[in-house]
C-alpha cells in the first residue's frame, strides 16, 4: 500500500508558479492576436484573397483554443489551491488537537459519512458507549478525516475511495506520532472511517515488526465496519469499490473491537444478497438502524453478544424488531399489533438470507422448514395482548 504525502508549502509554491506561467501565456497570446488575425491579402486576386482568409481562420481558431486552454489552467490552478487550503487546515486542526493534551492515553475518534469533524457530544457519547469500560480516563481527539462520499455528501464531494486514502494517510500520520511518544492509543473508526481503520490495520501488519506500532500500544475499536469479516457488506464484491473488497484482518496483534448491530446492511449484509426479503430488510436497518451506533445506550452495547477470534472481539447487538415492518408499525392504533402478528412469520425468512448454505431459493426444504417454525410462531402469539394462542403450546411445538 502506498500513501500520497501532501506538502502545503510546496503546493502554495506551485500554485504561484503556475499563476505567473498562465498570465504570461496569456499576455503572448493577446499580443499574438491582432497580428495573426488580420492579415490582409498581399494582392486583389482569388487566390492571395483565400490564402488570406485561411490564414484568418487558423488565427481564430487558435485564439479560441488558447482561450480554452487559459481557463483549464485557471481551474487547474484554484483547485491546486482550494487542495492545498483543506491539507493545511486538516493539518492544522489535528496538530492543535494532539498538542492540546499532555495525557499518555489517547483516543483518536474519527466521525462516519459526512462527520469529517467530530464534536464534542459525538466524542462523549462514544466514550460512555465504547470506551469507558476498558479505555476509561483515554484523553478524547477528534481527527479530522474527510468523510465523504459523492454524491451522498454533495455533487462537489471527493469520490468514496479518494475520501478513505485521505483519511488513511492522516491516521497513520497520528498513530505513528502518537505511538512513537511511547503514548497508548485507541482508534475509533464508525462506517467510512471503520474501513480507514481496516486498511491501517493491513498496512501495518505488512510492515516489518521492527516498524510496527508495540501491540501495548494501539488498539481499535470498530462500529458498524463495512469490513467486518462477519457479514460487512464490502466483504462482499460491489460494482466500483473492489478495491476496498476485503475483510478487516482476522489475523492481527492488536487488540480489535468491532461492534455489529443486527440486520444493519453495512455491517450485517445478508449471505445471500439475491434473496429479496432480507435485501429489502438490510434496506429499512440501513435507514433506521446505521446511524444510531455513536449514541446507543452503554446498557445496549454492554449487553451485545460477544465472539472471541484471536485479537478480535465481535460485538453483536440483536434487533428485536423487523425494521421491514418499521413503516408498518408508524400506523396508528393498530400498526403494532400488526406488526407483532406478521414478525414471527416474516422473521424466519428474513434469516433465511443470513443462513450458510445453498441461496435459499433453490432449497426448497429449507425455505419449508424456516417458513414452519415462522408459522408456529404467529399461531402460538396472540394478536391482542392478554388473548390466549390460537393453538395449545404442545400442539405448536409438534407443528
Amino acid at each position: 500500500m502506498s500513501f500520497v504525502i501532501t506538502d502545503p508549502d510546496m503546493m502554495a509554491t506551485t500554485a504561484d508558479e503556475l499563476q505567473g506561467i498562465g498570465s504570461a501565456l496569456e499576455a503572448t497570446n493577446a499580443a499574438a492576436a491582432a497580428p495573426t488575425t488580420g492579415v490582409l491579402p498581399p494582392a486583389t486576386d482569388s487566390v492571395s484573397a483565400r490564402a488570406a482568409a485561411l490564414l484568418d481562420a487558423h488565427a481564430q481558431q487558435y485564439q479560441a483554443l488558447s482561450a480554452q486552454a487559459e481557463m483549464f489552467h485557471n481551474q487547474f490552478v484554484q483547485t491546486l489551491i482550494t487542495a492545498k487550503n483543506a491539507y493545511a487546515e486538516a493539518e492544522a486542526s489535528n496538530a492543535a488537537a494532539m498538542q492540546s493534551t499532555s495525557s499518555n492515553n489517547i483516543a483518536l475518534i474519527m466521525g462516519g459519512t459526512g462527520n469529517p469533524t467530530p464534536d464534542l457530544k459525538y466524542l462523549t457519547s462514544i466514550e460512555q458507549a465504547y470506551l469507558a469500560q476498558n479505555y476509561s480516563g483515554y484523553t478524547l481527539v477528534g481527527l479530522h478525516t474527510p468523510e465523504q462520499f459523492w454524491p451522498v455528501t454533495g455533487i462537489n464531494s471527493e469520490l468514496f475511495g479518494k475520501s478513505v486514502y485521505q483519511g488513511l494517510a492522516t491516521l497513520n500520520n497520528a498513530i505513528l506520532t502518537q505511538t512513537a511518544a511511547g503514548n497508548h492509543v485507541v482508534v475509533v473508526g464508525y462506517s467510512q472511517s471503520a474501513t480507514i481503520a481496516s486498511l491501517e490495520m493491513r498496512y501495518l501488519q505488512a510492515l516489518p515488526a521492527a516498524l510496527r506500532p508495540s501491540q501495548d500500544l494501539l488498539n481499535f475499536v470498530l462500529l458498524a465496519d463495512p469490513n467486518n469479516p462477519m457479514g460487512g457488506i464490502l466483504t462482499h464484491f460491489i460494482p466500483g469499490f473492489g478495491t476496498f473488497h476485503f475483510a478487516t484482518p482476522l489475523v492481527t496483534q492488536y487488540a480489535t473491537s468491532i461492534f455489529t448491530m443486527q440486520y444493519d446492511a453495512i455491517a450485517d449484509f445478508p449471505l445471500h444478497p439475491l434473496w429479496l426479503p432480507s435485501d429489502l430488510n438490510a434496506l429499512f436497518g440501513f435507514l433506521d438502524l446505521h446511524t444510531e451506533y455513536p449514541y446507543l445506550a452503554a446498557s445496549q452495547v454492554a449487553a451485545a453478544i460477544q465472539t472471541q477470534i484471536g485479537n478480535l472481539t465481535f460485538h453483536f447487538m440483536p434487533t428485536a424488531q423487523l425494521p421491514l415492518l418499521d413503516p408498518l408499525r408508524m400506523l396508528p392504533i393498530l400498526g403494532n399489533p400488526l406488526a407483532d402478528l406478521l414478525q414471527p412469520f416474516l422473521k424466519p425468512i428474513v434469516d433465511l438470507g443470513y443462513a450458510p448454505g445453498l441461496l435459499p431459493g433453490l432449497n426448497p426444504l429449507s425455505v419449508a422448514g424456516y417458513v414452519g417454525q415462522g408459522a408456529t410462531a404467529g399461531i402460538a402469539s396472540p394478536l391482542v395482548a392478554g388473548l390466549s394462542p390460537l393453538v395449545s403450546s404442545s400442539a405448536a411445538s409438534g407443528f
